[in-house]
């Protein structure tokens, strides 16, 4: 081909891509179609026919990238520029105005100040990272430090452009958002699934997590995600004065916001507009689940700074639960992985907070004795979020007399074993360590991604090892082969393979993950990162006594007396021993090194006025220290605020150096 004819080609293609993404910014951003969709779909075809007779023309932030057809192996691990932190929750005005006079004191002055309120969409957060203007990675939250590397499926969100428009783009920028799916187009996805008998979807939000988690880009490309910008995780070659400023200059650059944002002046605007988000809920495009409010002067914001998990500049102010009415049917029994027996309740299906909800959960015996609730029951259920439908209420004036009382199981329901009230008397429990429904269900909890993330081994799979004999415990898990594998339904070579994949790196997971997978009751990630701090090895933590746990701080006796009886119980003695000899070997979980408390034994007491004794004991850690809870001839230092009492005296009378408030804070650079 000559040269003008490829000179001719390069200047249409760039034409049409300039119309598509134009058209895109339009439809998308500034929700202001200027062309029909069969014009759109006109451009489109000349474009890719244009770059399928000159595949040198095509480049990566061309519209026609943003359906891929190639499979990945997988998601590769990506850390984020800064950590994608969580909000702190409020629920009412009064807990909403506690966080503004929080606020106001750690500033020091009473002034009313500007905030944005942006609705707080019920989606999955997404980053996406443009250098030079062009998007070179679409990342997952994952556990707001490392998430998953989706740039692939990332391209196909839209309204997600691959290249920011304008002249004044930052040379790097890592855009914070979350990715949705609006109520129309989940409807209408569902409706033609069911037509065609395919999968159909619980709620948009899950929906749309598993989309972006699609190994094939091509399969999340056909679902309809959208995308809202709302943050910046980090930024060269820009500046932003005001959360304002920030989300219009996203607009110009061609990432959508959320049209419903507002920029307001004082606590009761703020609040006037939660109400009006509550009245206008319904009626918006996609499902949110409240407000989210943040301090508008960006220079605010870094004053204001970081608790140890989320930021004091903004707060999420979560809508109240959604009630409805239905009918309990019957009451069934569930045995959970540490043998507490609950009832669950099977409801009349009703629809409730965008899902069709059948079943909802009664916690324990007392709770049905609180509620007084029978099996035919006219009751309202509440749900918030992704939360389990609970009862909150039985409907007694709308009773027929037909109603049945509940019986209260005296026997497992699984292995028939008789049943225990714990000491509280809350809970009753199968004793049989034994029972199949609690080995099922300690493997699941061991398989789950807070614990071992053994990814493929889920509750369908548990149960086919279980039912096959292959297992009867987690270190069964490590002896599996391809061969045991193969011989059950719906397991080829090569998913067994993968699973077998996944066991080999579980054996050098941090400590604190793998005594989460051990399903000891008490300990959950919280304590189990205590003492995977404390003791640094397996080893070292079984030879601990009682005395050394409840020298920790957070530990409590209950957590102390089921960590030590666990590890007495012979059973888990030997299930200890086998994972080791299977290859299991915990990496260590190391305190943080290298900060001004480094070695440091420090007691925080008395009450605080910049920070709660919590984000101070976490700052302790961050810093190197060890939190204590108590005083004692090991402790070196004492942060006391007023009313510190005891442990200033004992202080005092050991000789320890007592720092107060200030000091601590000017020691710690805050």
């Amino acid at each position: 081909m000559s040269a003008p004819d490829e000179d001719a080609a390069r200047t249409r293609i760039q034409e049409l891509r300039e119309q598509i993404r134009d058209a895109d910014h339009r439809y998308y951003v500034l929700d202001d179609p200027n062309i029909s969709d069969t014009q759109y779909d006109a451009l489109y075809r000349e474009l890719v026919a244009l770059e399928t007779a000159h595949p040198e023309l095509v480049t990566s932030d061309s519209p026609t990238q943003k359906v891929p057809g190639k499979v990945a192996e997988g998601f590769t691990p990506f850390e984020h520029p800064s950590p994608m932190v969580s909000l702190d929750n409020v629920k009412t005005e009064a807990e909403f105005r506690d966080w503004i006079d929080s606020a106001n004191r750690y500033l020091k002055h009473e002034d009313e100040r500007r905030y944005s309120v942006e609705p707080k969409i019920d989606g999955v957060g997404l980053e996406l990272i443009y250098e030079d203007g062009v998007l070179t990675a679409g990342v997952t939250r994952g556990d707001g430090f490392v998430g998953e590397n989706i740039t692939a499926n990332a391209k196909t969100v839209r309204g997600v452009p691959l290249r920011l428009r304008g002249d004044d783009v930052p040379s790097y920028i890592a855009v914070r958002g979350e990715a949705f799916v609006r109520k129309a187009d989940f409807v209408a996805f569902n409706r033609r699934a069911e037509e065609a008998g395919e999968q159909t979807y619980v709620n948009p939000r899950n929906f749309c997590s598993g989309s972006l988690r699609q190994l094939d880009a091509s399969i999340t490309a056909k679902r309809p995600i959208r995308y809202s910008a709302y943050a910046i995780g980090a930024v060269r070659g820009a500046s932003y004065p005001t959360q304002e400023a920030m989300l219009t200059a996203f607009r110009e650059m061609g990432l959508p916001t959320t049209p419903e944002t507002r920029y307001l002046d004082g606590a009761d605007a703020v609040a006037a507009r939660y109400v009006e988000l509550v009245a206008e809920r319904d009626g918006v495009a996609y499902e949110m689940d409240g407000v989210v409010v943040k301090v508008d002067d960006l220079a605010l914001q870094d004053r204001l700074g970081m608790r140890s998990r989320s930021p004091r500049w903004a707060v999420a102010w979560k809508f109240a639960a959604q009630t409805a009415t239905t009918k309990l049917l019957q009451v069934e029994w569930n045995v959970g992985r540490t043998g507490a027996v609950t009832p669950k309740a099977i409801l009349e299906p009703v629809f409730l907070a965008g899902v069709t909800v059948s079943n909802a959960t009664l916690h324990n015996v007392d709770e049905l004795e609180r509620l007084g609730i029978r099996e035919g029951d006219p009751i309202e259920i509440e749900r918030a979020g992704d939360v389990i439908p609970k009862v909150i209420r039985v409907l007694e004036d709308a009773r027929t007399g037909d109603e049945k009382q509940i019986a209260v199981p005296t026997a497992c329901p699984v292995c028939a074993t008789t049943l225990v009230r714990d000491e509280e008397k809350v809970a009753i429990r199968c004793p049989n360590f034994a029972c199949p429904a609690q080995i099922q269900r300690r493997l699941e909890y061991a398989a789950s991604r807070g614990a071992w993330d053994i990814r493929g081994l889920g509750e369908k799979q548990v149960k086919q090892l279980l039912d096959a004999e292959l297992v009867k415990d987690a270190a069964d898990l490590f002896r599996l082969e391809v061969d045991d594998l193969v011989q059950l339904e719906r397991w080829g070579t090569k998913s067994a393979e993968n699973l077998l994949a996944q066991l080999e790196q579980a054996k050098t997971l941090p400590l604190d993950r793998f005594l989460v997978g051990l399903g000891i009751k008490e300990v959950g990630e919280r304590g189990a990162k205590i003492l995977a701090r404390a003791f640094g090895t397996l080893e070292r933590l079984q030879q601990a006594t009682e005395e050394e746990l409840l020298e920790l701080d957070d530990v409590g006796e209950a957590l102390a007396h089921s960590v030590l009886g666990w590890l007495a119980e012979p059973h888990n003695h030997d299930m200890l021993a086998r994972l080791e000899a299977a290859g299991m070997q915990p990496t260590p979980v190391a305190a943080p090194t290298g900060g001004i408390f480094e070695g440091l034994t420090i007691v925080v007491t008395g009450k605080l006025e910049a920070l709660s004794r919590k984000e101070a004991k976490e700052l302790v850690e961050q810093l190197g220290g060890r939190a204590a809870s108590s005083v004692s001839k090991r402790t070196d230092l004492v942060v006391a605020g007023p009313g510190a009492g005891s442990k200033l005296k004992k202080a005092e009378e050991l000789g320890v150096e007592v720092i107060d408030e200030a000091e601590f804070l000017v020691r710690t650079g805050r």
